[in-house]
């Protein structure tokens, strides 16, 4: 019994000591288990949005989406220097962005909004700057985001039983976030889309009151945009 209880605190022993070594060799990359990686994907479920602020930073550094989103993938996320209480939560990144070597960056994530942004001028949660104006999608997966009222909204040749999947094309090509209009970090965020029916000679503006529901974005209402 003394011999089998030796071997089983060597055996412990050397557990640790690999996991120790998992967790320091590869960080946040080789574990799905870990917090970094569990906030990476949370975040990647969503739609990252960029507003003219975040797009001059990436036209001037040349970073594209795809860049964006493995930094994401790779970058290490500092939970001693992230808000991590509180219906919206920020979060600090470090990592190689494009060329961009060691950036430092925000990520703001809502357990109840589709939405997600970064914060490319500031690491400290505290200078924080929240989308503003109109933004527009840059990072996303390719799935039907939408559901809910979309027949209120009037495209030209859509039948119904494939809305949801046209409709989630058109707006991540031409559809933006009204930011002045959203509610961010509240117990029941509500989200304003605008799309334009391009192919629509009237040239309607579509607002889209929404709200993120079991993993789709519920569509509430519809108003003709002044």
């Amino acid at each position: 019994m003394d011999n089998f209880w030796r071997r089983l605190k060597y055996y412990g022993i050397g557990f640790g000591i690999g996991l120790i070594f998992v967790i320091v060799l590869f960080r946040q990359k080789g574990c799905s288990w870990t917090p970094g990686n569990r906030v990476k994907s949370a975040i990647l479920e969503r739609i990252v949005f960029v507003d003219s602020t975040d797009i001059d930073f990436l036209n001037k550094h040349k970073i594209k989406a795809k860049d964006l989103q493995t930094f994401l993938e790779n970058a290490t996320v500092s939970f001693t220097e992230s808000k991590r209480h509180g219906n919206e939560k920020i979060y600090h990144f470090n990592g190689n962005l494009g060329k961009l070597k060691s950036f430092n960056c925000l990520i703001a994530y809502r357990e109840k909004s589709v939405v997600v942004d970064a914060d490319f001028k500031h690491q400290d949660p505290k200078k924080y700057q929240r989308l503003s104006g109109i933004a527009k999608p840059l990072l996303f997966k390719k799935k039907n985001w939408f559901s809910g009222k979309l027949a209120l909204v009037d495209i030209p040749g859509m039948r119904s039983n494939e809305a949801p999947e046209k409709f989630t094309n058109l707006f991540l090509k031409s559809g933006t976030l009204d930011a002045g209009k959203t509610t961010f970090d509240s117990n029941a965020p509500c989200t304003y889309f605008k799309w334009s029916a391009l192919n629509n000679p009237k040239g309607k503006t579509y607002l889209l009151k929404t709200k993120w529901y079991q993993e789709k974005i519920e569509i509430i209402d519809v108003t003709i945009d002044p």
